[in-house]
Parts: structure tokens; C-alpha cells; sequence
């Protein structure tokens, strides 16, 4: 079927593509809480938010 969409040109949606944690195998946005890929992600948004000058 797909032969005859290249032929016709018929378009279609692309595929949406979700990324897979390599250590807990879920998509990012479901990371295990024991994953130590979260837990540097963590660590390293709390050292950016404390690193930033306080705006008053």
C-alpha cells in the first residue's frame, strides 16, 4: 500500500516518535522515581534554580 501512496503522492501524518529512557526503558515523561537519569535531571533544574540571582 505504501508503493501505491509514493506513486499517487499521497500524503500522510507523520509518525509522532516518543523517547525511551534508556536505564528505566519508559518514555521521558514517565520516568521511574529510582531512574538515576530523573534523579540527575532533578539535581540539576535544583542547582540551576539556586544558582539564579533572586529577582525582587
Amino acid at each position: 500500500m505504501t508503493i501505491l501512496k509514493k506513486l499517487f503522492g499521497l500524503k500522510s501524518e507523520p509518525v509522532k516518535r516518543i523517547r525511551i529512557c534508556q536505564e528505566c526503558g519508559m518514555p521521558v515523561a514517565e520516568h521511574k522515581e529510582w531512574c538515576s537519569i530523573l534523579r540527575t535531571m532533578q539535581a540539576l533544574e535544583q542547582r540551576k534554580v539556586a544558582a539564579a540571582p533572586s529577582e525582587s
